[in-house]
């Protein structure tokens, strides 16, 4: 029961904000560290393209993680294995 309510919150708030969140990765990203004169995508330095492809990676897992500490929560306040 844990397992499929942590991937019904998950899918819920990736389909949500999922694809919102890597547009504005994309966009802010670049401008946090200094790109922001960049004329193309391969005009980037290397650590702009490195923190765009971990920051995804990353804010994925820490959404896995809180999804499973929300179900457990729910299972645990309605008594449920």
């Amino acid at each position: 029961m844990r397992g499929c309510l942590t991937t019904i919150i998950t899918l819920i708030i990736l389909f949500a904000f999922g694809g919102t969140a890597l547009a504005a990765i994309v966009i802010i990203v670049p401008l946090l560290l200094g790109d922001q004169d960049a004329e193309s995508l391969a005009d980037f330095h290397w650590y702009t393209w490195g923190t765009i492809i971990l920051l995804p990676i990353i804010l994925l897992k820490l959404l896995v993680k809180m999804s499973r500490v929300t179900s457990n929560y729910i299972c645990n306040m309605l008594g449920i294995d």
